[in-house]
């Protein structure tokens, strides 16, 4: 491998660590267990069960511990935590 490959194997992040820097961001604060991710602000909980770091099995968005959704869009979990 060249250095250029190295350095952009290096830069390179994957899907799961650039959710986890933008909900950051956001205010969201995050546990890990295994390969899932929970998202916690507020009564808001997100949880996010990763396939691997570049996609999802599902996300779920509870409110005060009740369920109101279920999606296995990475999209539309996005959006779940860009509110």
């Amino acid at each position: 491998m060249s250095s250029s490959e190295e350095e952009v194997a290096m830069t390179t992040k994957d899907l799961r660590s650039e959710l986890a820097e933008i909900t950051a961001a956001a205010g969201w604060n995050r546990r890990i267990d295994d390969r899932v991710d929970i998202y916690l602000r507020g009564q808001t909980r997100v949880r996010v069960i990763w396939r691997g770091d570049d996609a999802i099995s599902g996300g779920s968005r509870f409110q005060e511990d009740n369920l109101e959704t279920y999606s296995r869009d990475l999209d539309v979990v996005k959006g779940w935590l860009a509110r």
